[in-house]
């Protein structure tokens, strides 16, 4: 990260080159059993875990992070830093895409410009500091910034280089990246990828990958036994009991770096799904009220996954946790009292919109809710079918999850409780619609501020916020469990991202 008034970066590829992967020992194909859910293959319209996880296989970006969230050079072999406002990256060269064209300075500024200047495309929340981008020469590109940005490096992570000229008809059915894999065919349910043999770096170790998606922990688990599956990411509790239980399988865990959450709409007088005649959301009582309703001791003992409570919106391990904040203390009697002082002393109801993913949470939260006179319907959604939804604002409460994959807090507060302002790039993935002009001036200072004790002060006066106004409650964190037969080697990323070029064979 950028450290004083001049910030001079140079990484060195390695002799083996920065595409890690071992040479291919066999040609048998590999199956991925995932929980994850894609909907478009343009890596710049969604900004979703499961989306970057499986598009990563197939682009990629200036600047990517090895399993502990270290920067690493990759179509980007080095980089400097003329002045606290200018970054200088030097490609690669010899990075060809998938349809044997070769990678210019061309299309890393169309691809960063296509992501700066479309805010309905997700990823532009990463980019939303950079003033301009331009070509020096075919294997140079300057990017200048507005304001010092002491982790540019770590958003650009999240940005794909695609060719110069794609628009988003072709994104979002043909890919053509410069990624270790190349796509052999897609649907919402399987996605099989093989081996890019012209790839600029170290080859992956097996040839060919299929990705089982939308697998429930008990489906995942079910392909392991079944001998339909041969790496699987099954967060539950009898998954990992059953796993670890096989004969010549592998049993990971890693703390998840998402929090799952309550959001409310506090934005309109009247949403659409309580019956109350103005929004109950909109009164900082009733959110408070919600808080502690929620038991979420309770609630971790009662998931089939293994979870530990959330009291921020980032877990303890992010930049930018405030571990002064005290856990909330469930007190259905004082929730009662708050309703009643907000207007609502027999409570009301609402539909609680989740992902499918965490429908059985949803469920657990029902009679919590209900103790204190809140009446819950849960509706659980696809997240194909979710997502445009919550884009419409076509919902009151919902529960989710947001992440932070550079490990920093600014990945949450940038984009999801920021002010949205589509001008800027802030807040594009607020959809609560919450603003707070403090806690909008913190989030902008910390982007600018290059002393790491001083940044993380800003970053946590947000949090602060955010305990203080509720625009959202904090759940609980999960623990992935992956499981693999011992015929493969993989660790997990901090970022619990599967990327198939990071299997290893071991025999």
């Amino acid at each position: 990260m950028p450290r004083g008034l001049k910030v001079v970066a140079v990484v060195l590829v390695l002799a083996s080159g920065a595409g890690c992967g071992a040479r291919d020992r066999r040609g048998r194909a590999v199956v991925l059993s995932l929980p994850y859910e894609v909907a478009s293959l343009d890596p710049h319209l969604h900004n979703r875990l499961s989306d970057f996880a499986v598009l990563s296989n197939l682009y990629e970006p200036l600047v990517t992070t090895d399993a502990g969230l270290s920067l690493r050079p990759c179509l980007a072999e080095r980089w400097d830093n003329p002045d606290v406002l200018t970054w200088v990256f030097h490609l690669r060269p010899g990075v060809f895409f998938h349809d044997g064209r070769p990678m210019t300075a061309a299309d890393v500024v169309y691809s960063l410009e296509r992501v700066l200047h479309d805010r309905t495309l997700e990823m532009s929340g990463y980019l939303f500091g950079i003033d301009r981008v331009r070509a020096l020469s075919d294997q140079t590109v300057e990017v200048r910034t507005r304001r010092p940005m002491a982790i540019l490096l770590n958003k650009l992570r999240f940005v794909a280089i695609v060719p110069a000229g794609s628009d988003s008809a072709s994104l979002a059915s043909h890919v053509d990246g410069t990624g270790p894999y190349e796509l052999v065919s897609f649907d919402p349910t399987r996605v099989v990828l093989r081996r890019n043999d012209s790839y600029w770096g170290s080859r992956p170790a097996v040839g060919r990958v299929t990705l089982l998606l939308s697998r429930s922990p008990k489906e995942a688990v079910d392909d392991l036994v079944g001998g339909r599956a041969d790496f699987v990411q099954a967060s539950s509790r009898e998954a990992e009991r059953t796993a670890s239980a096989l004969p010549g399988v592998v049993v990971r865990k890693n703390s998840s770096i998402s929090v799952k959450f309550l959001l409310f709409d506090v934005a309109r007088p009247v949403t659409p799904f309580v019956d109350a005649p103005r929004n109950p959301f909109r009164d900082l009582r009733v959110r408070q009220a919600v808080d502690l309703a929620v038991d979420r001791v309770r609630l971790v003992s009662e998931l089939s996954s293994p979870a530990v409570p959330a009291y921020e919106p980032v877990p303890p391990f992010i930049f930018g946790f405030d571990p002064s904040l005290p856990a909330v203390v469930p007190d259905a009697s004082r929730a009662r009292t708050l309703l009643a002082d907000a207007g609502y002393p027999d409570g009301f109801a609402v539909t609680l919109h989740t992902r499918s993913l965490f429908e059985e949470a949803a469920r657990a939260l029902v009679p919590m809710l209900a103790g204190v006179g809140i009446r819950a319907r849960v509706v659980s959604l696809a997240d194909r079918e979710f997502f445009p939804l919550v884009r419409a604002g076509g919902v009151s409460l919902l529960l989710s999850r947001f992440g932070c994959p550079t490990g920093d807090a600014s990945d949450v507060l940038d984009n999801a409780l920021h002010t949205t302002d589509v001008a800027t790039g802030y807040g594009l993935s607020n959809d609560g619609g919450y603003s707070d002009r403090d806690a909008d001036r913190l989030i902008e200072a910390s982007s600018g501020e290059l002393n790491m004790a001083r940044r993380r002060s800003l970053l946590q006066g947000v949090m602060a916020i955010a305990r203080r106004d509720l625009p959202w409650i904090p759940l609980y964190v999960e623990q992935e469990v992956f499981a693999f037969r011992d015929s493969l080697s993989w660790e997990p990323r901090s970022d619990n991202f599967v990327i198939a070029s990071e299997i290893r064979r071991v025999r």
